[in-house]
């Protein structure tokens, strides 16, 4: 399972952070939900690992769930929870330290933009209609034909 945040600022930029290996997308910050670790545990604590920031996100925050199937032989599927985090002001990322051994850049991109950048399957996630918190979708991301 992993998570991942959509995080914007006043003019509806989104947040996405670049994984410090160069070959890797651009990415929503967020990760891998450990074990014992709820969703939005996992989320918070991906957001204060990789960008230092404590961001008050709640249960009703949730946006999207998403059933992910494997792409590959040996690879099991997934399931990838979204929530909305806050709006930012320049105060919140005047205060974004990275966590360089994992990331080595964010930055603000409009949708379009991250559409672009981000890979994919993240970028499905996050372009399409969004309901507002509280009003979470459900979504299947189906391989026919590549196992």
């Amino acid at each position: 399972m992993t998570t991942a945040l959509l995080i914007t600022n006043p003019r509806d930029a989104l947040l996405i952070v670049h994984p410090a290996k160069d070959d890797s997308p651009w990415q929503l910050p967020g990760g891998i939900i450990e074990e014992h670790e709820s969703p939005l545990d996992a989320a918070r604590r991906e957001v204060r690992e990789e960008l230092d920031l404590d961001l008050d996100v709640q249960e009703r925050d949730l946006l999207a769930v998403e059933w992910l199937q494997a792409t590959r032989p040996g690879r099991r599927n997934r399931l990838a929870f979204l929530f909305a985090g806050p709006t930012l002001r320049q105060a919140d990322t005047d205060r974004i330290t990275l966590q360089h051994n994992e990331l080595d850049a964010w930055r603000w991109a409009t949708r379009t933009e991250a559409a672009s950048l981000l890979h994919p399957a993240i970028s499905a996630r996050i372009i399409g209609p969004l309901q507002l918190p509280g009003g979470a979708v459900y979504r299947e991301t189906r391989n026919e034909g590549t196992l």
